[in-house]
């Protein structure tokens, strides 16, 4: 407490908090000089004398909003992945090879090989990615292209479940709906 003025304590303010509206007018979160954060209070503008405190405030919510102007608009990142490199392995060799086996094969890890896919790694990996796939496409095509499969991958099989489906395009004779019978058989009478 400072002065009295007209009859009512005056606190000094040590800082303002935040600002709101509130019924038709601003108000301002006030931490008093001397006083813990839990004793701030909302004050309306017409409470505060000093126009120092508000200048102070001004220029703080100036530099937060430039702080996170600056942090909230990232730098634009650039696709610096091989484009034909991408899509020979979209469309060519994770076609015919599955994407772990292939990764495997070219010494990459599958996680990388992943992120690569995705576009999600880091920039300075990708050089370091693409050598290894440009080396294991160079040597899988020549493989393929003697006829020699040894150094590949093994070929995607069809479907286990497509293989067993009948061929009259009907479920088993489970014990779920229509699958079965659904009721025991009448015992024989014998005479």
């Amino acid at each position: 407490v400072e002065e009295e003025e007209g009859g009512a304590p005056v606190y000094q303010v040590d800082k303002i908090v935040e600002e709101r509206v509130e019924g038709g007018g601003l108000e301002y979160r006030i931490k008093w000089r001397g006083w813990g954060s839990r004793w701030n209070t909302w004050e309306p503008e017409r409470h505060i004398i000093d126009q120092v405190i508000l200048t102070e405030w001004e220029e703080t919510k100036a530099r937060r909003a430039a702080s996170a102007a600056r942090s909230s608009t990232p730098a634009p990142r650039t696709d610096e992945r091989d484009q034909a490199l991408l899509a020979e392995y979209r469309d060519k060799w994770l076609a015919r090879y599955a994407q772990a086996a292939v990764a495997r094969h070219a010494s990459v890890s599958p996680g990388q090989l992943s992120a690569w896919l995705k576009g999600t790694i880091g920039q300075r990996a990708v050089a370091g990615v693409e050598l290894k796939l440009r080396a294991w496409a160079a040597a899988a095509r020549g493989q393929l292209a003697s006829g020699a499969s040894d150094g590949l991958p093994p070929a995607r099989r069809a479907k286990a479940a497509e293989a067993r489906k009948p061929a009259n395009g009907r479920r088993g004779r489970g014990r779920g709906r229509g699958g079965g019978r659904g009721v025991l058989d009448a015992p024989s009478r014998v005479k």
